[in-house]
């Protein structure tokens, strides 16, 4: 209602409209009246409310918004009595989460399509091979990871299976073995064994388990030179219910989250339980072992997995040479910074970008420097950082086996590189060290996550529980 601003009979008009209906709501009754003709003050407005009482009408608002989430996450799940769904499908739906469960399978073999039979086969193949592990500690399962068997014991009816360290590793990330850790295996047949842990290498994320069965063994396939570029298929079993699982697709020129220079990356997506699995080729030989990453899947190649258990086989250890380089193959820098190597070196179609080089490290020592190019090794042409990195490890078993572990000073590294500040080519010769624990690549993990299990509650009776 507009009031009038003259001092004559509108306002009056105003004043006397006000005791009416509107007055009343605006708290102007006949008490007020008469306590205003009696001389006593209007009473004072209510306090603001305090910071406290803020905050509890802020936690309050928080409850009853917590309370209207689980009354409509309740209603979702009751809806789903007519058209029943996955309980991993309805939880996604209700917290949107979908990574990071060491529960979660993965797989796009059954779509039905001329690919996915094809895939359908190659995992029917290798099944066999292909088991899930499971790590404990204090009753308590700790994380799951995918194996393969790749190669058998003296001992008659005993198997080695490869996985990932991310299985036994300490979850602070450290490289340690999560204390009084129990490894469960199971098999493909349903079976489910004690598993022991025989090797582990921290540095490439490798860990052997040995298992009392006589199990299928796949075979390896020696990637050398450029990348593989043909299809593949990341394959790995569930934990819980052991399902197979199998994900189509082919080697990327990509690169890894993690450290390790050696990696190759495809573009199968496996889950966490997909971890330590084998990546083969559709003749079912192995080309590598697969680490979890959220939007690709990294595998360590075959190449450099053989050389780790030779070496274990001969030593009962590994040892690997330290020079202070992170390198990537020319195929997979992006086109911005080859177009800058390209401009100094236009004659170099291969070779291992120098991205990293350690303050005080060999490599620094020799002379090598950021942006310069490796393209020689022993007078080996370098084509992929996988094919340098057996190329060290042999280096390293030939000299043991020469002069043992007291003779490092003496195992030198031929390298030839295209340096980047004038394009000229220049031998190198690096003094290696032995390979540290501060120096491991590193392999970060997201922690362990179990989802809740869904009951069918579709027989329950009675109101639901508050």
């Amino acid at each position: 209602m507009a009031r009038s601003h003259d001092d004559g009979g509108d306002g009056r008009e105003a004043t006397k409209a006000l005791s009416g209906e509107e007055g009343r709501e605006m708290g102007l009754g006949k008490t007020d009246k008469k306590r205003k003709r009696m001389g006593a003050e209007a009473p004072p407005p209510p306090p603001a409310p305090s910071q406290d009482h803020r905050a509890t009408s802020s936690a309050d608002d928080g409850l009853d918004y917590a309370r209207a989430i689980v009354d409509k996450s309740v209603r979702e799940i009751l809806a789903i009595k007519a058209n029943r769904v996955p309980s991993t499908e309805l939880f996604e739906r209700l917290t949107g989460e979908r990574d990071h469960s060491v529960e979660n399978t993965f797989g796009d073999s059954d779509d039905g399509s001329l690919e996915s039979l094809q895939a359908r086969k190659v995992a029917l193949l290798v099944s066999k091979s292909i088991a899930s592990l499971s790590s404990y500690a204090g009753g308590k399962r700790i994380r799951v990871c995918s194996g393969f068997a790749m190669c058998q014991t003296d001992t008659t009816g005993t198997s080695m299976i490869l996985t990932s360290t991310t299985l036994i590793r300490s979850l602070n990330g450290d490289n340690d073995l999560i204390p009084d850790v129990k490894v469960k295996v199971l098999l493909s047949d349903g079976h489910i064994t004690d598993g022991h842990i025989f090797l582990v290498d921290f540095h490439y994320n490798v860990v052997v388990v040995k298992v009392a069965a006589d199990l299928a063994l796949l075979e390896a396939f020696h990637l050398k030179g450029t990348t593989h570029s043909g299809a593949v298929l990341a394959l790995g079993r569930a934990y819980e219910g052991g399902k197979l699982m199998c994900s189509r697709g082919e080697v990327v020129n990509r690169t890894s989250i993690f450290g390790c220079s050696e990696l190759l990356v495809s573009s199968c997506k496996i889950s966490m339980a997909g971890s330590g699995g084998p990546l083969v080729n559709y003749n079912g030989q192995v080309l590598g072992i697969n680490f979890y990453e959220k939007n690709q899947t990294s595998h360590l190649p075959m190449l450099i997995v053989s050389r780790i258990l030779e070496q274990h086989q001969s030593f009962g250890k590994t040892i690997s040479p330290w020079l202070g380089l992170k390198y990537t193959s020319l195929q997979m820098m992006p086109l911005s910074v080859l177009e800058r190597i390209y401009q100094k070196f236009p004659d170099v179609d291969e070779g291992l970008y120098i991205s990293k080089v350690a303050e005080g490290s060999p490599a620094d020592v020799s002379g090598l420097c950021v942006g310069d190019v490796l393209v020689k090794c022993s007078e080996s042409v370098l084509s992929s950082a996988p094919e340098f990195g057996a190329m060290l490890l042999d280096a390293c078993k030939d000299h043991l086996e020469a002069f043992g572990d007291c003779a490092w000073e003496n195992m030198m590294v031929e390298v030839v590189i295209k340096r980047r500040r004038d394009g000229s080519t220049v031998s190198k010769s690096i003094a290696a060290e032995v390979l540290k624990e501060s120096h491991y690549n590193r392999w970060p993990a997201p922690m362990p996550n179990y989802r809740p299990r869904l009951i069918n509650i579709t027989s329950c009776r009675g109101p639901y529980p508050r």
